[in-house]
């Protein structure tokens, strides 16, 4: 049984490897963490996965997001 609790999760490591694979191509290596972010979650990756990936911590990816909207939001969206 302690083997089955130490396995790798290796259908995560895959979805995290090909959505990382998927960020480069789509050109967004040189873009903003939020938009980053946003693609990652926009692929099915928890906050908390997006922003390890992205070199941040949850709180802080959490806080960009929303300053971001609020901001979109007095924009007008854009």
């Amino acid at each position: 049984m302690a083997a089955a609790e130490t396995e790798t999760p290796w259908d995560a490591v895959i979805a995290r490897s090909l959505a990382y694979q998927a960020m480069h191509l789509a050109g967004l290596a040189d873009t903003s963490m939020v938009r980053r972010a946003q693609f990652l979650m926009t692929l099915g990756l928890p906050r908390a996965d997006a922003a390890a990936m992205l070199g941040s911590n949850d709180e802080s990816l959490r806080v960009q997001l929303n300053q971001a909207k609020r901001k979109a939001a007095t924009n007008g969206g854009k």
